[in-house]
């Protein structure tokens, strides 16, 4: 059975992600972890007052996970879900879980724009480029509605896109959402006739789903993104981030200040080594 991941820290951002997990995912053959990581500061080691008093908040934060689960319970029951905790520091407990048997993707919640998150929450930032399975992150000023427009950003004149294809094809049925494909290349790409192939590969491969496809200048290439999802009205963006890449850029303030519509869209990280659900 295939388990999905979500992170809650009891934010409101947290809740409205775990909200949004559990309308978007109506598959009675899905599991859902409902995960807290508890990381004790390594300040503390030796001072028995203060670890004490992080023991309380210890106790406290697993009365709050209860209630999150009971929240899931009474109000989707449906939902196959399980909660957990775990102690240690974040990024390496959630790369511990990303690495378990039938781990399909991880859901994180996001409070403020995108381009803030650099700013204030590094451990999303590592989650969505470094994990080797796809991570939704989902804006906490959005609510679900029904996927039905999903655009996946992707430099179609390179190799390796196999695997990222097969994830949308699976997100596609499993959503019955119409695709968008927007290439997203440099000005500077060889585009040869290797380049090409390539091309033609992905959108051999993705033919059957009949995508449109978008081709916005490389100047202002966020904006035009932006501009893309919002007269479109895109429901999710599909991206394959890569450390110090273009969507690494999604994240820091003087790269993006352009992006309005981006900031209220789901985005999901694809990845070349898992399948979807």
């Amino acid at each position: 059975m295939a388990k999905i991941i979500v992170v809650t820290n009891f934010s409101a951002s947290s809740r409205n992600a775990l909200e949004y997990a559990c309308k978007f995912l109506h598959n009675p053959t899905t599991s859902v972890l409902l995960l807290n990581i508890f990381s004790f500061p390594a300040s503390l080691t030796g001072d028995a007052i203060a670890i004490a008093a992080m023991s309380e908040i210890l106790l406290n934060d697993e009365r709050k996970l209860q209630q999150e689960y009971e929240w899931v319970k009474n109000n989707y029951p449906e939902i196959n879900i399980k909660a957990e905790m775990v102690t240690g520091v974040f990024i390496d407990e959630l790369y511990a879980k990303a690495k378990e048997e039938n781990t399909s993707f991880i859901i994180l919640g996001a409070d403020g724009r995108y381009n803030e998150l650099l700013a204030w929450d590094v451990n999303i930032v590592d989650a969505f480029i470094d994990l080797d399975i796809p991570v939704l992150i989902v804006p906490s000023v959005i609510n679900y509605k029904p996927v039905q427009k999903i655009a996946f950003a992707v430099n179609y004149y390179r190799k390796n896109l196999q695997m990222p294809v097969a994830m949308i094809k699976r997100l596609i049925n499993f959503t019955k959402a119409r695709l968008y494909v927007i290439n997203v290349v440099s000005p500077n790409e060889v585009v040869d006739e290797i380049a090409l192939g390539y091309k033609k590969a992905v959108q051999d491969d993705l033919a059957e789903l009949s995508p449109v496809y978008f081709e916005p200048e490389f100047k202002n290439l966020f904006t035009a993104i932006d501009t893309f999802t919002a007269e479109e009205n895109i429901d999710m963006l599909l991206v394959i981030p890569t450390r110090h890449g273009l969507w690494h850029k999604v994240f820091q303030q003087d790269h993006t200040t352009g992006i309005v519509n981006l900031n209220r869209l789901p985005v999901l990280s694809l990845r070349q080594e898992k399948d979807f659900i």
